[in-house]
């Protein structure tokens, strides 16, 4: 975590900054307690360290509060699914219902994508003009500009195509704007950023901040913009952007000791809380702070955790409050559900899904025990033997699985059994696309859905299921007077996993079949993947498996919910073909379509433009019409 005085920061840093089309900070009314300019305070190296603190913060804002971007980035693609058929925004970020330039979300994520690249542009063209600064320390502060111009500009065209490409630092407010075509801002700065921060970027983070980019951040992500802009090009062409890719991610896989990657020997210790502010696979990561003054939003940081988890508040005894340890509150209608198609995605060998998912819940009733009724029985549709029987606290009460359990094998357990069947209708939808579930007579139809039921995504998890443990929570240190709907656990934004795996990739690209299998047995399928009882063998892929449709499958095991699904399936022109294919809560054409691999140029934006019609929204948007006309 950076620590920093951020009212020093605010308040001497955003003099006569002012970010693309007008656009300010909220914080421009904050006191300037240095009484210095930016013409001042930028000539020393103090200046330009608050400068470049102020990336990272403002990147933070991006990923802030409830982390909404995981509705699009993930909920938009072919994995999950949400209950956000009737929540305004949920609907149209998770599911693309009624998606329009009005969203104030992409409205919120654009404006403070610019106002970073803003603070870049600062950082680069006045290190020169620092008089006080050593060669080190001005390489370390251009190669962090560098990463984050980089992977903000990555992220502006890869979401809204050709836009404004701006280098130097905006002082004044703008009021016209005119598109750059994406593949030019790739070969002017997007990679060529990416790669100056891999000559200047240490191994170590700058003063041991973690969040702060590093060397092996920004090789790989080097490989992920060269990967993605081999899209746009054909030919000899695309095989180069590829080449540049391979290169990268095999610097990075060839040099792990070196770059300070140690891989764990199981995947559960990847996503465990003691492990997540140390994480030695976590390549660069969105941190957040145990001290509230320094995250964006103080009561609101890191919410993740809470995305995923099931809704289960007081049934079969299950408490869920905000200072539930186990069952911290749900997200309502925005809940991130694991649909059919990436539960059976794992086959019974792969170690991931019992290290991703948690099928067992236990009891947690503040008297102890639960004795089950008739009437949660059967809302679990469990069988009527269950009646009666008790379960003590910390035994299993519930248990969400993937697999098919017979009903001989449910009347041998004090816990309800809610299988892959019970979950999924026969057109694989969860309830929530099909029929309530009835009342104990089975006569009135409730707001009860079965869909509420789903083992939970753990790698967001804030604690380690230990009361000795690790708790990354808001407030509190343990169970007691814990606030769990808050985290401040950090975000990993590129993991090693990607590295190898985009490496896969370029070689199948490249036409090397060979060396794809090769890679994925070396550094994915090794040891640590197969359960126990299970031979390495199973895991083991050959030249033969080789696709990309294996690769986005193994993406979709490896890296789910790690805010890629969405470039994954855009990258390679199959986002429509399989949201629809596998997500059929998102099925229809008025659904998802072609134009849905842009999303729209936020009206705000164009409100400010003096020649909006001239810059125009994305095709398939509802025409610019402006406010008021």
């Amino acid at each position: 975590m950076i620590h920093i005085n951020l009212k020093y920061i605010i308040g001497s840093l955003f003099i006569g900054a002012v970010t693309l089309g007008g656009f300010t900070s909220c914080s421009l009314d904050e006191d300037n307690p240095s009484g210095e300019g930016a013409d001042q305070a930028f000539v020393k190296t103090q200046g330009m360290e608050y400068l470049v603190n102020q990336l990272y913060y403002n990147f933070r804002w991006k990923y802030f509060g409830r982390e909404d971007p995981v509705l699009y980035m993930e909920g938009s693609g072919d994995l999950w699914q949400t209950r956000a058929n009737n929540y305004g925004y949920g609907k149209q970020l998770s599911r693309y219902i009624d998606l329009q330039g009005d969203r104030g979300q992409i409205a919120g994520a654009w404006n403070r994508v610019y106002d970073n690249i803003n603070v870049a542009n600062t950082i680069i063209n006045r290190l020169d003009g620092v008089n006080d600064i050593d060669d080190k320390t001005k390489a370390d502060f251009d190669g962090e500009a560098r990463f984050m111009r980089s992977y903000c500009y990555w992220w502006l065209c890869e979401f809204f195509g050709d836009v404004e490409l701006r280098t130097q630092e905006t002082t004044t407010p703008v009021f016209t704007a005119v598109r750059t075509p994406r593949t030019q801002i790739y070969d002017q700065v997007i990679i060529p950023d990416a790669e100056k921060a891999c000559e200047e970027l240490p191994v170590s983070p700058y003063d041991g901040d973690v969040g702060r980019s590093t060397k092996k951040a920004a090789y790989a992500l080097l490989a992920r913009v060269c990967l993605t802009r081999a899209q746009y090009a054909t030919g000899d062409s695309a095989r180069v952007f590829y080449q540049k890719a391979l290169d990268a991610a095999n610097y990075v896989i060839n040099n792990k000791a070196a770059l300070g990657i140690k891989l764990y020997n199981t995947y559960d210790e990847i996503w465990q809380a003691k492990n997540n502010k140390t994480n030695t696979e976590f390549l660069w990561v969105c941190s957040h702070s145990s001290n509230p003054s320094l995250n964006p939003q103080q009561k609101n940081a890191n919410r993740l955790h809470i995305y995923f988890a099931p809704k289960l508040n007081e049934r079969a005894g299950i408490t869920t409050t905000a200072t539930s340890w186990e069952y911290p509150k749900e997200m309502g209608g925005f809940s991130m559900e694991p649909n059919y198609y990436l539960l059976n995605l794992y086959a019974d060998w792969d170690a991931r899904y019992d290290s991703f998912f948690q099928e067992d819940f236990p009891e947690n009733n503040p008297r102890g025990q639960y004795r089950w009724s008739a009437v949660m029985v059967k809302n679990f549709r469990a069988p009527e033997s269950l009646v009666g029987k008790t379960v003590k606290d910390g035994q299993t009460v519930l248990k969400f699985t993937r697999k098919v359990v017979p009903e001989s094998e449910r009347e041998k357990v004090n816990y309800a059994v809610v299988d892959i069947n019970d979950m999924f209708d026969t057109q694989h939808k969860t309830a929530l696309g099909g029929a309530r579930q009835k009342d104990i007579n089975d006569t009135v139809a409730t707001n009860t859905y079965i869909a509420t039921s789903y083992p939970r995504f753990m790698k967001y998890r804030i604690w380690d299921r230990d009361p000795n443990g690790t708790f990354l929570l808001g407030s509190g240190d343990g169970k007691s007077g814990a606030n769990t709907t808050v985290g401040f656990a950090d975000v990993p934004l590129i993991r090693y996993a990607e590295v190898p795996l985009i490496a896969a990739e370029c070689y199948i690209q490249l036409g090397q079949p060979a060396q794809p299998a090769q890679v994925i047995n070396s550094e994915i399928r090794t040891q640590r993947i197969v359960k126990p009882g299970h031979s390495l063998s199973e895991a083991q892929v050959t030249a033969s498996d080789m696709t990309i449709e294996w690769i986005l499958a193994e993406r979709a095991r490896e890296l789910c919910g790690e805010w890629l699904r969405w470039f994954d399936l855009k990258r390679t022109g199959k986002l429509v073909e399989y949201v629809r294919g596998h997500n059929p809560s998102m099925d229809g054409i008025d659904v998802v379509d072609e134009h849905n691999n842009l999303w729209p140029i936020p009206n705000t934006f164009l409100d400010k433009l003096q020649n909006a019609e001239e810059f125009g929204q994305n095709p398939g948007y509802d025409p610019y019409v402006r406010s008021g006309e």
